[in-house]
C-alpha cells in the first residue's frame, strides 16, 4: 500500500495505490482517521490501486459513509471492478459522483 499526501491543509488530497488488502488494512484505516481528523475535505485518487480484497473495500465503504467530507476518485480499472462484482452500491455511488462535472 502506497498513500502519499499531494496537499495539505483544510483540503487534503492523497493517492492510494499497490495492495489494499487485509494485510495493509490497520494502518491504511488508520492513516484516513489522521488524514480525516486533521482537514476538513479528503480527496483519495483511487487510480494506483492494483489489488483490493474485502478488507481493502470495506474500509472504503466505511470512509465514504462516515464522512461526507471524503471524495473517491479516479477508481483502478481493479478496484472498480471489484465493487461492481460485489456490488457494493456505496462505492459504485463514490466513484460515479466523482466523475460528474468533477475530477475523473
Amino acid at each position: 500500500m502506497d498513500l502519499v499526501r499531494r496537499s495539505s491543509g483544510r483540503d487534503a488530497s492523497f493517492d492510494l495505490g499497490g495492495d489494499v488488502t487485509i494485510a495493509e488494512a490497520a494502518e491504511l484505516r488508520d492513516a484516513l482517521a489522521l488524514a480525516l481528523a486533521t482537514s476538513q475535505h479528503l480527496t483519495l485518487n483511487l487510480s494506483g490501486i492494483e489489488t483490493v480484497d474485502i478488507a481493502g473495500l470495506q474500509i472504503l465503504l466505511a470512509l465514504v459513509r462516515e464522512s461526507s467530507s471524503v471524495s473517491l476518485v479516479q477508481p483502478s480499472e481493479a478496484l472498480q471492478r471489484a465493487a461492481d462484482i460485489l456490488q457494493i452500491e456505496g462505492l459504485q455511488s463514490a466513484f460515479a459522483s466523482s466523475t460528474v462535472g468533477g475530477e475523473s
